[in-house]
């Protein structure tokens, strides 16, 4: 893919735009202004710093792109963990950094590779948000910068001393920028971030089109089989997912099926099928015909 000069806009404002949102994020934490792209300028965009844009496709997206895999951890590792992965835990409740800690431990991971990308709503956000403040738990500078982001973009505010969602359905995502490997950072070429950048904005047109998440429920539901899904459900318990709740799996299906194209993250094999199996059932996912503008068809790499 080649960088798309943005509509009615010259390379060096859009430059600008970019710049000026680094640096008002940089400055005493204040929240950045959302540079508006589409996925072709976001995925070939390279930068030392955060960049926060507003996918020109779908404005309800928004997409942080992080200058390493750290970074991104800090912001979010414990924001997922609270949303997607609470299955051992007696109630709801956000983890303090050192639990946190002890968990990546245990799980022989670090806080760069407990997820390459993220995906939330605001209504998610705004739970995590009360939640902390509930049990005490102190939100770290990185959290913190994301919900004065929230609150400064109208999103979210403070009302009664509880945080409330503006926008509820909005959509976070998160994705890394490449960066090489290095003790204890994994590699991330071209190829993953592209691969990174598709599955979760598959996320966010699942959280934003009902139509589209309609016909994943149906496709999921009446075109693959019980042993289809329950390798799947596999496949995602691997990974420590709540595979009790029905929506987070369906989602993660289809991201992982159709829109994940990096063999290190998902194939046939991680799936436990052939892959003329895998290619059926991509096939069948296809003929369908979903109410969607993501692209069906992929090369890796491209």
């Amino acid at each position: 893919m080649s960088i798309q000069k943005p509509r009615g806009m010259t390379v060096a404002r859009f430059g600008l735009l970019i710049l000026a949102a680094a640096m008002a994020f940089l400055a005493h934490g204040a929240a950045p202004q959302p540079v508006s792209a589409g996925f072709n300028q976001i995925v070939n965009n390279r930068s030392a710093q955060l960049i926060i844009w507003r996918y020109a496709d779908n404005p309800k997206i928004y997409v942080f792109d992080f200058p390493g895999l750290a970074y991104q951890g800090r912001s979010f590792n414990r924001v997922t963990q609270f949303i997607e992965q609470q299955t051992t835990e007696p109630y709801p409740r956000v983890l303090t950094e050192q639990e946190m800690a002890g968990r990546l431990a245990a799980a022989k991971r670090s806080e760069s590779d407990f997820a390459f990308g993220h995906d939330l709503m605001v209504h998610e956000l705004v739970q995590f948000f009360n939640f902390a403040q509930r049990d005490k738990v102190p939100l770290n500078p990185e959290e913190t910068a994301i919900r004065d982001f929230l609150v400064a973009q109208g999103m979210i505010r403070d009302w009664r001393g509880f945080w409330q969602a503006v926008e509820p359905n909005n959509v976070i995502l998160s994705i890394p920028q490449t960066q090489e490997k290095s003790a204890g950072q994994p590699l991330i070429n071209a190829t993953a971030r592209f691969a990174i950048a598709l599955h979760e904005m598959s996320h966010g047109e699942y959280y934003t089109n009902a139509y589209y998440a309609q016909y994943c429920l149906r496709f999921w539901q009446e075109s693959l089989t019980d042993a289809q899904r329950g390798a799947f459900k596999a496949f995602l318990g691997k990974y420590n997912y709540a595979v009790g709740s029905d929506a987070l799996v369906i989602n993660e299906t289809q991201a992982y099926l159709m829109f994940t194209p990096d063999p290190s993250s998902f194939s046939a094999r991680k799936l436990g099928v052939t892959n003329e199996e895998l290619e059926a059932m991509r096939n069948a996912f296809r003929k369908g015909k979903p109410p969607t503008t993501l692209p069906l068809r992929w090369n890796i790499g491209e």
